[in-house]
């Protein structure tokens, strides 16, 4: 690692795991964090109210280990604290609490499906969650209160693996990206949890909202595998990621959907967010997030507003004569190399970045800092302020 010139806004360069982390997520008050060391555990740390790796616990209070492969998702539900994962092993489970035993329990969720759970999201209100797989289906799951277990409903609309899921805010719906080079919207509305009031008045633009498993909108502009998808606090916006290092908006309104398209000069992403209605964050294997913008509130303009990571000239720390022969023999045994490469980038991440979580202020109207990790196994935060993003807000 390096030592020396660091932006501010940056954590510190501290591996969480030396084999990576796939994925993450945080509970409501920002006192744990649930990561998985590219594994088929869990590592749940106390965090002490830092975002900050420093300011963590030095290892983990819980170790969940009921899955067989590596972990793909994790989602902590804010309403109901209940830890929310899945797996490439085909199963996911939901994992409560037990205080008298300081143990969290799992249940598992009977998804029926044959190949591997790629992501999982809980809905909005907290009483459902889809799962996203290579079975070409999403399963959205509710708990059965009478039987004691959960319950899977299947969406099979798709022609290969689906690689991502995100839900509208008003819990109804969901927009799925999968390697069939189609971002798609899809009702998951089931009238037992559902409410019916239209207060985003879609009835309009999807006729069949309330019939659940029904395409209510397609999208192929991508022509490549979609990597991620998110949905923006209003409920009016969209963003999907093509592997062809492209980034698609949509926006809801009027008598149909409208796209805009832009392709960056860069390698792919394979994360987005929104972080307020009219911005949003995405990063992938460039290793930098980068922040793209909307011109007006409900327009289709978006452009390029810049990346959060300067990537400044950092300097190596001065090896002694000891650590200099460690390393070369690190490197023979290891690399067949006489000598170290020098190949590290100027990021903070050494490699691609997996998954980006946003912190939304009360109103769950902005987000102006954000964690991210990455296959290099480190947690970063990130402040836009600190970045000299500015007017991001809604």
């Amino acid at each position: 690692f390096f030592s020396g010139v660091f932006c501010p806004l940056l954590a510190a360069m501290d591996r969480v795991s030396k084999r990576g982390v796939t994925c993450m997520a945080w509970n409501k008050d920002c006192s744990m964090i649930a990561l998985c060391p590219n594994s088929s555990e869990i590592h749940i740390y106390q965090t002490n109210g830092g975002k900050f790796k420093k300011d963590w616990e030095k290892t983990p209070k819980y170790i969940l280990g009921e899955h067989t492969e590596v972990v793909s998702s994790i989602d902590w539900c804010h309403a109901t604290n209940a830890l929310l994962t899945c797996s490439h092993d085909r199963n996911a489970y939901v994992w409560t609490f037990d205080e008298k035993k300081d143990k969290w329990i799992p249940s598992l969720v009977i998804l029926r499906i044959n190949r591997a759970a790629t992501m999982c999201k809980w809905s909005p209100l907290g009483n459902k969650f889809a799962v996203a797989s290579s079975a070409k289906v999403v399963p959205i799951c509710h708990y059965e209160e009478k039987h004691k277990w959960w319950v899977a409903t299947t969406i099979k609309k798709h022609k290969s693996t689906v690689l991502s899921v995100a839900w509208s805010p008003n819990n109804k719906f969901i927009v799925t990206g999968g390697t069939d080079y189609r971002c798609r919207i899809i009702s998951a509305y089931q009238e037992a949890l559902d409410p019916k009031d239209d207060p985003h008045d879609f009835g309009k633009i999807f006729p069949k909202q309330h019939e659940f498993g029904e395409v209510l909108a397609e999208f192929q502009v991508a022509k490549a595998w979609v990597h991620d998808v998110a949905w923006s606090p209003s409920g009016y916006r969209l963003a999907f990621l093509g592997h062809g290092s492209t980034i698609h908006f949509v926006q809801l309104g009027g008598t149909s959907p409208e796209v805009t398209s832009l392709r960056h000069s860069g390698l792919p992403y394979l994360a987005v967010e929104f972080i307020s209605d009219k911005a949003v964050v995405a990063s992938g294997f460039d290793q930098n997030p980068h922040v793209y913008v909307s011109a007006e509130p409900e327009g289709t303009e978006w452009k390029f507003e810049g990346k959060v990571d300067k990537e400044e000239k950092k300097v190596k720390k001065k090896k002694t004569k000891f650590s200099a022969a460690a390393s070369m023999f690190e490197n023979a045994a290891t690399r067949g190399q006489k000598a170290a490469k020098k190949t590290a980038a100027n990021t903070v991440h050494q490699n691609s970045i997996m998954e980006i979580y946003p912190f939304w202020d009360s109103n769950r109207k902005y987000a102006g800092t954000f964690e991210t990790c990455g296959i290099d196994g480190v947690v970063t935060f990130w402040d836009l302020s600190k970045a000299g993003f500015k007017n991001l807000k809604e």
